[in-house]
């Protein structure tokens, strides 16, 4: 059995190449680079298995280990909080590979996909 689960946070972030000029990094990331960054509101969804387990304890069980994680990057400024990206830009596709590693699920349990949504119209999808 498979179930979805969809969570909700805002973060700020900057996207800048340390190496890279001011001139360079404006031109590349364009209105995204800027001295303080920008924030989005991110929804990000979990295809889990959970076998033959019933879904409201699996659901306690997983909540557990993923609430956590959340608010660790909830309301924060992810270039400036979360030490993961000191030297990396938080993209979309960078932040859902860290969420990856940090959403470790109770065994029986398998994360199947993350779907990462910046906005409605950009997202990741990793397949597990």
């Amino acid at each position: 059995m498979m179930i979805v689960l969809t969570y909700e946070f805002s973060s700020a972030h900057l996207y800048h190449q340390k190496t890279w000029s001011t001139q360079k990094n404006k031109e590349v990331f364009g209105k995204c680079y800027t001295e303080h960054g920008h924030g989005h509101n991110y929804k990000l969804q979990l295809e889990i298995e959970i076998g033959d387990a019933y879904p409201e304890p699996a659901l306690a069980a997983i909540q557990k280990t993923v609430k956590p994680v959340i608010s660790k990057i909830d309301h924060t400024h992810l270039n400036f909080d979360v030490p993961y990206f000191k030297d990396i830009i938080p993209t979309t596709e960078n932040i859902s590979l860290y969420l990856k590693d940090q959403v470790v699920l109770p065994a029986p349990y398998q994360l199947k996909l993350l779907r990462l949504f910046e906005m409605d119209s950009i997202f990741v999808e990793l397949t597990i």
